[in-house]
């Protein structure tokens, strides 16, 4: 039986309900489907088809029949339904690059358990520990731009993100060194994803898994450190004094480089996200000022404190709001385990769903930037950190950092980090753009079509 003639099978002769048919769009060519016109037509592919048939299509890209679902409650009940309706899928070369024991490819009781285990690592009690490692990183970056004075945003926010996680994660120095090497190595790995696993001298996987073992290599040399050392406040060395479920008995080291190198994947997104920083709080933006206003009163001055940032709510809703349009995990893939229903279509038993949760959390004002959408009450009441959350997504979660049994575990470290950066961006400099409106593109990557080029930043205080 054809798909398409499956996609009319179901109860509806009987006076049960309908038949279920999949939705509008098209297969293309046999063997390639559409894939072709996704990389000629990079972010036109999906804004012209989303534009002809609405928020659910389908098509066939990289070899298999894809559901596209920008819905936002479709997106959820996908995500939610991991490992009864759908299961993750990664390219081949996952074992190979990210780690065969990451939580990437674990599943089940194992996954579960795993999970359980570092969320104590990247927990907000433990990322609340870090601070001052944040708050020395942003500070660190922000002396070096305001002597630059211009630079790109996209190139300098990717930096800073690197030694930020450098020095969270694994413990390294909060300095620009850190964000230099890390950003080089990652791009080589992140390339061994969009190229043929051929391992030959020079060739992009081959240079991939030169990085990834440059990479592990730096991880073992800090384990080595902390074991020697002793105290040193970062992830690593929480995840290295976790108890494995026996009495004495710690994650086995393999297990512990792997995991570090897939948080290392979940913070691919960071940089091009906190970029977005330097686009909306730029000038003298309406967000800007009300951010500034409420720093006067809970955040004027000395280290920033948990007991701070808690009481910095529009701030908050900035770095919501940041992540909002521009998500940590801008979309997923899922397979489907059964023939399933989302949003009144057929999903057919086997297709993939590729699960776009940037776009489907820009309901609430397609991409216009608004921190005021996660709070309720009047601009003053706002800029003196009184308004509560009202926005339906913010009581529990946000879908940028994906949803269900995979939610992004480095979560509260990634809004810790940009949190930080933006207040002392804020607080202590000023600048401005080149370009204000400048475009993003989307693929094959997150990032300004331009640069973003950040001019004039200086210091204020």
């Amino acid at each position: 039986m054809s798909v398409e003639e499956h996609s009319t099978v179901g109860k509806g002769n009987q006076g049960i309900s309908p038949p279920l048919e999949l939705p509008k769009g098209s297969l293309g060519l046999p063997l390639v489907g559409e894939t072709l016109d996704l990389l000629s037509n990079g972010d036109n592919f999906g804004a012209e088809r989303s534009a002809k048939h609405g928020k659910i299509w389908k098509t066939s890209i990289l070899g298999n029949p894809t559901i596209m679902v920008f819905d936002e409650a479709a997106c959820r009940k996908v995500l939610k339904e991991e490992g009864r309706l759908v299961e993750v899928i990664w390219p081949d070369v996952t074992a190979e690059l990210v780690g065969a024991q990451s939580l990437n490819l674990l599943e089940g009781a194992q996954h579960i358990h795993l999970k359980r285990l570092l969320g104590d690592a990247f927990s907000e009690e433990a990322v609340n520990a870090l601070l001052p490692q944040l708050e020395a990183c942003a500070r660190a970056f922000c002396e070096r731009w305001a002597e630059q004075g211009e630079f790109s945003g996209y190139e300098e926010a990717k930096y800073w993100a690197w030694a930020m996680f450098g020095a969270a994660v694994m413990g390294l120095p909060a300095q620009l060194p850190t964000g230099l090497k890390l950003t080089r190595l990652m791009d080589d790995l992140q390339a061994g994803f969009q190229t043929l696993p051929v391992k030959l001298p020079a060739s992009p996987y081959s240079r991939a898994l030169d990085a990834r073992r440059a990479i592990c290599d730096m991880i073992n040399e800090q384990i080595e450190g902390m074991s020697m050392q002793g105290d040193c406040p970062c992830c690593l060395a929480t995840m290295a004094s976790l108890d494995h479920g026996l009495p004495g008995s710690a994650l086995p080291r393999a297990q512990l480089v792997d995991n570090v190198v897939a948080a290392a994947f979940g913070n691919a997104s960071t940089g091009p996200t906190a970029a977005k920083l330097f686009q909306h709080l730029s000038g003298s933006s309406g967000a800007r000022e009300l951010m500034r206003a409420e720093l006067a009163v809970h955040a004027a001055e000395g280290p920033l404190t948990p007991d701070k940032l808690d009481k910095l709510t529009y701030t908050d809703a900035v770095v919501q709001e940041i992540l909002r349009v521009t998500p940590i995990v801008p979309a997923l893939f899922r397979r489907a385990l059964q023939d399933f229903e989302v949003a009144g279509y057929l999903v057919p038993k086997g297709w993939n769903l590729y699960v776009h949760t940037g776009s489907s959390t820009q309901k609430y004002n397609k991409d216009s930037f608004q921190p005021e959408r996660w709070l309720q009450g009047s601009a003053a009441a706002v800029s003196m950190g009184e308004a509560q959350s009202s926005c339906p997504a913010a009581a529990e979660y946000m879908l940028p950092f994906g949803l269900g049994p995979r939610m992004c575990l480095g979560r509260h470290l990634v809004k810790a980090a940009l949190k930080v950066l933006a207040i002392v961006l804020v607080r202590d400099y000023s600048w401005q753009l080149l370009e204000p409106d400048e475009e993003w593109s989307v693929f094959p990557v997150v990032q300004p079509k331009q640069g973003l080029a950040v001019i004039g930043f200086q210091q204020t205080v």
